[in-house]
């Protein structure tokens, strides 16, 4: 097993998949879902058979949960580092550089 298949709570999760399934995944009913769906391009398979991003119906969904940065980054949250201060030094930087 690769490192970041050991830290990954969602492993059983499929990445796409049918919009009922979506529905089940998600936890919201199908009517939702394909509300949602109208707005989002599904993949297509070989077989024809299309399927929808989990992930791009759960940011349609639950936009509140996704932080948005400007050019549409997800925003990540970042954590001090304990090189940062909010003082300066004295080259005048607050990084020290």
């Amino acid at each position: 097993m690769r490192t970041w298949e050991a830290r990954d709570p969602d492993l059983g999760r499929p990445v796409a998949a049918p919009l009922d399934r979506c529905a089940e995944l998600l936890g919201v009913d199908l009517a939702t879902i394909r509300e949602v769906a109208a707005k989002i391009e599904p993949y297509v398979r070989v077989d024809g058979t299309k399927i929808w991003s989990l992930m791009q119906l759960e940011r349609e969904l639950r936009p509140e949960a996704f932080g948005r940065r400007r050019g549409g980054y997800i925003d990540r949250r970042r954590t001090p580092t304990g090189r940062e201060t909010s003082e300066p030094t004295a080259g005048g930087s607050p990084l020290g550089r």
